[in-house]
């Protein structure tokens, strides 16, 4: 997800944070498969990520970020 620009847009794929709070907290935030993703803002470091989850404005740390899996487009046929 932090590879995203400004402005992108993406397709949540899955999240697998090996931390089971933070799993269960994406989860609640609506980091689900299917949803799509926006970046709105990075801090000038890269940290935390600003990004739009569906309706949801939501502030990213960047090593919690990585655990959200992205496709482009239509999400079928990708590997986890």
């Amino acid at each position: 997800m932090s590879e995203l620009t400004r402005g992108q847009e993406a397709t949540i794929h899955h999240v697998s944070h090996p931390r089971d709070d933070m799993q269960i907290q994406l989860n609640a935030l609506g980091f689900d498969p299917g949803e799509t993703i926006k970046l709105l803002m990075k801090a000038p470091l890269g940290n935390p990520l600003q990004v739009k989850v569906g309706a949801t404005l939501i502030a990213i740390h960047t090593d919690d970020a990585q655990h959200v899996h992205l496709c482009d487009g239509d999400c079928e046929g990708h590997d986890e």
